[in-house]
């Protein structure tokens, strides 16, 4: 469950907050500047400055970002059901269900849903999100689009990326990175795979595939970015050059990828 205990904190002009240790919503204060132009990646040292941000993770990957009566949410999933991830006796065929009461007491009114990819612990919640937040806008990949068009969300709030993208949301602007998916000890992981068209409604956790992981940099009004992972590896050279004030990452269970922590 997502803590809301706010503490204040003062930080370096990067923040790593990684995976269980980031447990509050933090009031951000930092030496930003703003971005000269969206999509840009180049920054200059400015002095410090105090932005009015907090960060609040909602549990896996999920954060909620709220910033001057605006929010944005991160891979939001709140409804927790058990799979049988964590006993060692996964089942596949879990149904997929919602904890409405939980969403709402921590969803706020997003006005932005980014979504990393489509595994059932980042995307499952989305649905009723946008259901519940009908001005909100959604940012994934085309998987997450054919998924959600088979949800019944509106393909109108939907925008696909692929990495690369800079999109300019009032102020807010929201970089699209060409990520990866965390590795099991197998090398790989659960379910696989992209979709061209909407599938039948889903109804379990496999009929949710993967669909290409991305990250993303977001860029606040007042300047502060912040790099979000939804998994726990990444493309390198598809990050080279970001420099955000706060980085999200995902810590890995396993060593099979080489060289994780120093590459981050």
């Amino acid at each position: 469950m997502p803590m809301t205990a706010k503490r204040a904190s003062r930080f370096n002009r990067r923040l790593l907050i990684r995976g269980a240790a980031a447990g509050a919503a933090v009031p951000a204060v930092l030496p930003t500047t703003a971005r000269a132009a969206a999509g840009t990646a180049s920054r200059t040292p400015s002095s410090a400055k105090t932005s009015d941000a907090t960060f609040q993770w909602l549990g896996t990957s999920g954060w909620r970002i709220d910033t001057d009566g605006r929010t944005i949410l991160f891979d939001p999933f709140l409804s927790r059901f058990e799979t049988g991830l964590f006993k060692q006796s996964f089942n596949p065929k879990t149904p997929l269900t919602t904890d409405g009461e939980t969403i709402d007491r921590h969803m706020g009114r997003p006005e932005l849903i980014l979504v990393s990819h489509s595994h059932w612990d980042h995307l499952n919640d989305v649905p009723y999100i946008a259901a519940a937040a009908p001005d909100a806008r959604i940012v994934g990949t085309e998987t997450t689009y054919h998924l959600l068009r088979a949800f019944g969300v509106d393909k109108a709030r939907i925008a696909v990326v692929k990495g690369g993208e800079a999109l300019d949301f009032d102020g807010l602007v929201v970089e699209a990175v060409s990520s990866r998916h965390s590795r099991n000890d197998a090398y790989s992981y659960f379910v696989p795979g992209t979709l061209t068209s909407p599938p039948p409604r889903p109804q379990t956790v496999s009929d949710l595939p993967e669909g290409d992981t991305l990250a993303f940099q977001v860029t606040l009004p007042d300047g502060l970015s912040a790099f979000l992972m939804g998994a726990s590896d990444f493309s390198e050279r598809d990050a080279a050059g970001l420099r955000p004030d706060v980085a999200m990452v995902a810590t890995p269970s396993t060593s099979a990828t080489h060289r994780y922590a120093p590459a981050c």
